[in-house]
């Protein structure tokens, strides 16, 4: 009897599996192949079904999302905020989203940003917000770089540098595991190195950079003063 309740409920829960699919299925097609007319009525229609389903699901509806904006660049005041919040508040209530799942965002907003200028303001100020808590490195350190190489050309990129420069001050007592500090020397260093090139692109940030820059003389960390070194010149 127990088994076969435990076969019944397998049943069950791979029909609901089936569901989500077929489910998923439908609405990145929507997605795909709606008009630009529909752009708004479909993001109010997927806020709810993404909340649902697991992060496998929602990489794949990411991905159309991206098509969607890559097809009507004009809609993204729409689907910006949506993805932000995807980003924000995660997958489920067990957890705040996979390492997987996050990647297909910020590389998405990412192809946005480069992609589209009139987007570029918005999108970057959604992953400031996303790296001062963000707990994978490697994705923190892609939009350092990217800080560095986009921000410096926007109307006011003086409004990034305190993002940047906390990851400087705050990645520094953030673990106490090896790896962890390893992987954290990294995120730093790549602060060091955005900072460097709002130095370089910015003359009216020069000086509060070249400040910063000496107060990462005192980084104990190797390669973080490297860096330093080198950009000083």
């Amino acid at each position: 009897k127990f088994l076969f309740i435990v076969r019944i409920f397998c049943c069950i829960l791979f029909i609901v599996h089936q569901i989500r699919s077929i489910a998923t299925l439908a609405i990145t097609t929507l997605l795909k192949t709606g008009a630009e007319s529909s752009v708004e009525r479909l993001m109010k229609q997927i806020s709810s079904f993404v909340s649902e389903i697991s992060d496998e699901f929602k990489i794949v509806v990411v991905d159309a999302i991206r098509s969607l904006c890559a097809r009507y660049p004009r809609k993204h005041a729409v689907m910006m905020p949506f993805l932000a919040n995807m980003l924000r508040y995660g997958t489920s209530s067990l957890n705040d989203g996979g390492y997987e799942y996050k990647k297909a965002i910020v590389e998405t907003i990412i192809a946005i940003v480069e992609e589209n200028p009139d987007a570029k303001t918005a999108g970057l100020a959604h992953l400031c917000e996303f790296i001062e808590d963000c707990e994978h490195d490697s994705l923190a350190t892609r939009v350092l770089h990217l800080l560095g190489r986009e921000a410096p050309k926007t109307p006011n990129p003086s409004s990034y540098i305190r993002f940047i420069y906390n990851r400087v001050i705050l990645e520094s007592t953030k673990f106490t595991s090896l790896r962890k500090q390893l992987s954290a020397s990294q995120v730093r260093a790549a602060a060091v190195t955005a900072l460097a090139k709002f130095g370089a692109q910015c003359a009216e940030l020069r000086p509060s950079i070249q400040v910063l820059l000496k107060r990462c003389l005192l980084d104990s960390d190797d390669e973080v003063g490297y860096l330093h070194t080198i950009t000083k010149h």
